[in-house]
């Protein structure tokens, strides 16, 4: 790759019963309280750790929680004590800062290591949310602006859209989210100064990140729920085709598009070309159907078609993807303090 892809929250628990019962003893208890289910006759259930909070420098915190057995983190672990999150680490980097943390706390790393005269195998550490991203330069502010605006444009399958004006966009549904904001506008809604010069780079450079979260059973489906399988590869291979909105083209624009359609597909697009509101003339399915293969083209008939026109000057966005400047500083507070103290499993 040509660029940063990184790692900007991981959420993973694990069980570590065999490890406890083969070193005869449990794990250091770390909550901040716990939730009790009762059922109708007032007999407790199911109990949970509510995850301690720990806080770091900078205002950067992460979220563990131990009930003696199973071990959970959750949080931008890559960003916990560092001063900014312009740019993060990739999985490796990621992995041993989280390793590192939770063996300072007491805690076992995640990583499946053998059990000495065990016959017992233990178990994998799960991934339940894993947040994928990447800057990219559009060269200004209103270039950022336009390129908001072109992906409020687009849709995504199955996924709701919602946008704050032309500052950000996101698309999700129960299994991931899709968004795309201005980075050094986000960065002043959390008090960075417009002197710093991360923002000023980020403003003068147009900075768009794009993020792709995903949840439970989208990282099942790609196999990356497994902690010890993941790799940073498999992972800019997934960020690419989460990605794909970023590769299309408006077509619509062209005089001989309906020529270059299949004839199948030509009424329906000269319909939405026209400003028609396609949903009314066709069920559902043939919708949908007609949208896959157009979209294909370059035209999205599953979004409003504005036919007004204007006198209008071509703007080309070129969207260049950006690694971090020789300039930038990771400044990790947290790989800074003294070495820290390892835990055995046996």
């Amino acid at each position: 790759m040509n660029h940063a892809i990184f790692i900007d929250w991981v959420t993973a628990g694990k069980s570590f019963a065999s490890e406890c019962h083969a070193r005869g003893s449990a794990f250091p208890i770390l909550a901040n309280g716990a939730s009790v289910l009762y059922d109708d006759a007032g007999v407790p259930r199911f109990e949970r750790a509510i995850p301690a909070t720990f806080r770091g420098s900078h205002e950067t915190s992460v979220r563990v929680s131990c009930n003696g057995i199973y071990v959970s983190l959750s949080g931008n672990i890559g960003r916990f004590s560092r001063r900014d999150n312009l740019f993060n680490y990739g999985w490796d980097q990621t992995k041993t800062k989280l390793e590192s943390f939770l063996l300072d706390k007491g805690l076992p790393k995640f990583s499946t290591a053998s059990i000495q005269d065990s016959f017992i195998q233990p178990t994998s550490a799960r991934v339940s949310r894993l947040d994928i991203t990447a800057n990219y330069s559009t060269g200004s502010e209103s270039q950022a602006r336009a390129f908001i605006r072109w992906i409020s444009s687009k849709s995504l399958k199955r996924m709701k859209k919602g946008s704050a004006g032309d500052e950000s966009v996101w698309f999700s549904n129960g299994m991931r989210m899709f968004k795309a904001y201005i980075k050094h506008i986000e960065m002043e809604k959390h008090g960075m100064s417009k002197d710093n010069p991360v923002y000023q780079w980020c403003r003068d450079n147009g900075i768009v990140r794009v993020e792709i979260e995903l949840k439970r059973l989208k990282l099942r489906q790609y196999g990356m729920n497994d902690f010890d399988k993941i790799t940073q590869e498999a992972i800019e291979d997934i960020y690419e085709h989460e990605t794909e909105i970023l590769k299309r083209v408006d077509r619509s624009d062209e005089p001989d598009i309906i020529d270059s359609l299949p004839v199948r597909y030509r009424m329906t697009a000269a319909a939405w070309l026209a400003g028609e509101d396609v949903r009314s003339i066709m069920s559902n399915g043939t919708l949908y159907r007609h949208a896959k293969v157009l979209r294909e083209y370059g035209l999205d008939i599953l979004e409003p078609r504005n036919i007004v026109k204007f006198p209008t000057k071509v703007n080309v966005i070129e969207l260049r993807p950006v690694s971090p400047p020789d300039w930038y500083q990771f400044n990790d507070a947290y790989n800074d303090q003294p070495a820290l103290r390892l835990v055995s499993n046996e």
